[in-house]
This record gives C-alpha cells, structure tokens and sequence, in this order.
C-alpha cells in the first residue's frame, strides 16, 4: 500500500532508502577551515577594534565631563559668595627676604633655600615665612600653614 504526497513521493510503510553521503577529500576539509579561520579573523579583528574605539571614546567623553564639571564648580564657587581664596592669598602682606636668621633658611614647601631679594610671605598668626609663589600655590588649594596648620584664610 502506498499513498501520493506532494511532489510525486510515495510513502510506503518500508524503511526510508539511506541516503547517499557526499565524500569530501582531506584537501577539501583542510580548504574549507583555511577560508573559514581566513573570514573570522577580519570579523574579530574588527570586533575588537570596535571595542576598543567605544571605550576610548568612552573615557574621553567621561573625561572631558569630569574637566568641565570640575571647572565649573571651582568658578562657581568663587563667583557665588564673593569669596575667592586667591583674592584672600593675594592680599597678604609680602617682602623681599634680606635677613636669614631672623626667618631661617629654607621654604618648607618648595626645601629650597632663601636667596637675597625674593619675595617671600610671612602668614599672619603664625609667623611663618615662605618663598611667596610657593605659599600662594598652597594656600589656594589649603587654607592653613604647611608647617603648623594653623588657618589663614576665612
């Protein structure tokens, strides 16, 4: 008994005939990985660039951000109150150092010496002398003296 599918088979109730395998030769096999090792590595070498571009575009974008943010608050901070920690540090008295005995030797945040003529700063308070750019540099990040920490600006 059989019966007419589509197509023109017939089904019978008789195991289906095994089908013919295609026999490939050694060369063939050993081509075909070639040309598929041959195609991926573009694919992974372009997947891999398009990794990397994505996170150095990422970490530049974060890091642009994070300058104009920081910027934008140290202004904003100045502008807001009227306050500027470097109006503060600028309107502290300076001289020209003549005399190394009475200040001793030596800034304490540069430990360079001082020389005859520069201008150097002494902090209300403490009395402290520094070399005048090194104690404006620091005063305007920290508002105490390097060596005893006492406050200098409000």
């Amino acid at each position: 008994m059989s019966i007419s599918i589509l197509h023109g088979e017939a089904v019978t109730g008789d195991q289906p005939a095994p089908r013919k395998r295609h026999t490939t030769s050694l060369s063939t096999k050993i081509l075909s990985k070639i040309l598929v090792g041959l195609i991926m590595i573009p694919v992974a070498a372009t997947t891999l660039l398009f990794i990397l571009m994505s996170l150095s575009l990422s970490l530049f974008f974060f890091s642009l951000y994070w300058f104009l943010h920081r910027n934008y608050r140290h202004r904003r901070r100045e502008s807001s109150d009227g306050f500027s920690p470097r109006r503060c540090v600028k309107s502290l008295s300076q001289f020209r150092f003549y005399e190394p005995v009475q200040y001793g030797s030596e800034c304490v945040v540069c430990i360079d010496g001082f020389r005859q003529g520069q201008w150097c700063r002494k902090l209300p308070g403490c009395g402290h002398v520094f070399h005048r750019k090194c104690v404006d540099f620091w005063l305007v990040k920290v508002a105490t003296c390097p060596i005893c920490r006492d406050r200098v600006l409000l």
